[in-house]
């Protein structure tokens, strides 16, 4: 807490008037970029007025906050580690109730954004009527984060055969999306 007061030019007191801990500190950065996250969501769902569209839009929006606040994105990658998984579970950290709450409430927020979209888009036909929704949105997760968060070796691959990173997001998405489109959506 001492060298992030000075870095912040700050006192070490006045840090504390703030941020009762190093995990209090970590969280505000992290609900930080995860209201980010969210209001780039709720943003790209206006664009479109069906599920599958609604989707499409979200996957750019989760590729352009990645690109455009990776420092933030990194953080949320760590809380999803067993240590700070463990932090949230327990009491005896000193990690403020609120600061736990607004970071399951944010992420409970998200989740129910993408329930909301499988759900439409099974509603208006635009994605497959047998889906279950939540095993879909679980792996519309991963899937998506995989697709978006492109690894250095990949970088190299695209290079290598001649594609941007446009090229091969817009060909996931496409892959993504016509593993889960409607019949006439394909």
């Amino acid at each position: 807490m001492r060298d992030i007061a000075r870095n912040a030019e700050l006192s070490k007191g006045t840090l504390y008037t703030y941020f009762s801990n190093k995990p209090s500190l970590f969280y505000a950065v992290v609900i930080k970029g995860m209201k980010l996250l969210r209001d780039s969501f709720k943003t790209a769902i206006k664009k479109e007025p069906t599920g599958l569209g609604k989707l499409k839009h979200i996957i750019q929006a989760y590729y352009d906050y990645i690109q455009g606040y990776a420092d933030y994105y990194r953080l949320n990658v760590t809380t999803r580690t067993n240590r700070f998984t463990r932090m949230l579970e327990s009491t005896d950290t000193n990690l403020k109730i609120d600061d736990a709450g607004e970071y399951i409430n944010l992420t409970r927020e998200l989740l129910e954004i993408m329930i909301k979209i499988v759900t439409l888009g099974i509603k208006d036909g635009t994605l497959r009527k047998e889906l279950d929704i939540i095993q879909t949105v679980m792996f519309l997760g991963s899937a998506i984060e995989n697709s978006v968060q492109i690894s250095s070796v990949n970088k190299i691959l695209m290079q290598m055969y001649g594609f941007t990173e446009e090229q091969y997001l817009h060909n996931s998405i496409d892959i993504i999306l016509k593993g889960i489109a409607g019949e006439n959506h394909n």
